[in-house]
């Protein structure tokens, strides 16, 4: 057994508090609901409503809601181990965390530079996104003046950084709001639908297998989980709940069910509302304006222009959520050594990690001038199918991790039944590793279909995850008081 994945007993344990020069732990005041919310907030379901669920419906046809259906049992397995092995990890980290854990420093640090880049890549694409929704809205819904998309996606990263900068609740608040409004407007959809019925009246026809089976189902597959990617950040917040052995773990259910849920019905309404025998062609015809166009028909043109307004609040959550997330991780990263340890400091008034949640501001606006020569919409498109792809290798290696780790610890923990430890991460390892093989044989599709773009995007991940390992390796061969660090982790 090597040194890396040792289990350490508890008394020789240590969480972030415990490292010599370490930053104070984050005030815990997060509940169930807040945390919940925070990582809802990331997935952006209106907008992932409106830009994703096409996609699966023109990929499925009728038989798209089984795609998330799939992906909700999928994911729902997946949390089993992953909330069982949370208990045995207190310091908060995420995929970083667990992987360290479970497959040693080396694997663990290169986890978390390709975590990192993939929440990079999403939230510079739903900046950039954020740009076209709100000049669109301004000139569109509201009759104003156009302006440079640009200059609305830097106003984003500044307000967005300002939000980061101070205590969590202030933007858990904001995001909640946001979270609220896009669950009550979708759900208008579906009570309209419901009730008015589309072309064919009621049916149940997409919610049989055959219909399923009649499109391109690993695509839809593909395209339903990246729509729930976000929920697995709910173990960043540990240090920032009140109860983490309780809250991380129902937190994490809550998110994934709920989303599961939301998806599942409106997808199978938006079936409904164009019929079956239509529904996918209009997805692959006008995927952008087959949500927007339906809301109009069944709830009055009034709902399309409350649709443009929600869908740049649900960008702007998404975005103010994946800073929190970049933000924790690189507080991590900092609290290890691993990343220079100014970036471990936690504000101490308003419990915030802020110096790597101002990197990360910084960073966001270097990458959105580095694209306002560029087409925003095609680089929006790479760069969010691009940025589920690193998050879906992590996914993959965490499920792995969770089933050599608790084969590792077998007989020391024993309050966890077989089928938290083994059955249930094992069939997770199988279908995650399924979902990635698809993602990377239609990863041309996943990026916007330019071949050139898709190899270069593919480069640049194993590159990334390379040099976690050759990073890992020098601290190990020359700063072994770093390497000793990384993904530190207490057993209780």
């Amino acid at each position: 057994m090597s040194d890396e994945t040792a289990f350490k007993p508890p008394e020789a344990a240590s969480g972030i508090g415990a490292l010599e020069g370490a930053s104070p732990l984050f005030q815990g005041r997060m509940g169930v609901i807040e945390v919940a919310f925070t990582v809802l907030a990331f997935a952006a379901p209106l907008a992932s409503v409106v830009g994703v669920i096409p996609l699966v419906i023109g990929s499925a046809g009728a038989g798209a809601p089984l795609a998330f259906v799939a992906a909700t049992l999928v994911l729902v397995v997946f949390s089993v181990g992953y909330t069982t092995m949370s208990r045995y990890l207190p310091k908060p980290g995420a995929f970083y965390a667990y992987i360290t854990a479970g497959l040693g420093r080396v694997v663990g640090m290169a986890a978390s530079l390709l975590a990192v880049l993939g929440y990079f890549m999403i939230g510079v694409g739903a900046s950039l996104f954020f740009g076209i929704v709100a000049n669109d809205m301004v000139v569109n819904s509201f009759g104003g003046p156009s302006s440079p998309w640009w200059s609305y996606s830097l106003a984003l990263v500044v307000v967005v950084g300002v939000f980061g900068y101070f205590r969590i609740g202030l933007s858990v608040k904001v995001l909640s709001l946001a979270m609220v409004l896009e669950i009550v407007v979708v759900l208008i959809f579906d009570l309209a639908v419901a009730i008015q019925g589309g072309p064919e009246g009621p049916s149940l026809t997409p919610f049989a297998f055959g219909s399923f089976r009649s499109g391109a189902v690993g695509v839809a597959m593909l395209f339903a989980v990246i729509t729930f990617i976000g929920f697995e950040a709910t173990a960043i917040f540990r240090e920032e709940t009140k109860d983490p052995q309780r809250t991380i773990p129902r937190a994490t259910y809550l998110a994934v069910l709920s989303m599961g849920v939301f998806y599942i019905v409106v997808t199978w309404l938006l079936v409904v509302a164009y019929g079956t025998a239509h529904a996918g062609h209009v997805a692959s015809t006008n995927p952008p304006g087959m949500f927007s166009d339906a809301m109009g028909r069944f709830v009055g043109t009034w709902a399309r222009d409350v649709i443009s307004v929600l869908v740049v609040t649900s960008v702007f959550a998404g975005v103010l959520s994946c800073q929190n997330i970049i933000a924790r991780y690189g507080h991590s990263l900092g609290t290890d050594r691993a990343l220079p340890s100014s970036l471990g400091r936690v504000h101490p008034r308003h419990g915030s990690p802020y110096v790597s949640s101002l990197m990360v501001s910084a960073i966001f606006v270097i990458a959105v001038l580095a694209f306002t020569g560029s087409d925003p919409a095609t680089a929006y498109a790479w760069l969010t199918g691009a940025g589920g792809f690193p998050i879906l290798v992590l996914m993959f290696l965490t499920s792995l991790a969770v089933l050599v780790f608790f084969h590792r610890t077998r007989g020391k923990l024993d309050d966890s039944t077989r089928w938290h430890t083994v059955i249930a991460p094992a069939l997770a390892t199988v279908a995650l590793g399924v979902a990635l093989y698809l993602a990377f044989t239609n990863f041309v599709l996943l990026t916007g279909g330019n071949r050139g773009t898709a190899v270069t995007l593919q480069v640049v991940v194993w590159v990334v995850f390379l040099a976690g390992l050759v990073l890992a390796l020098v601290f190990r061969s020359r700063r072994p008081d770093v390497y000793a660090r990384i993904g530190r982790q207490s057993i209780t």
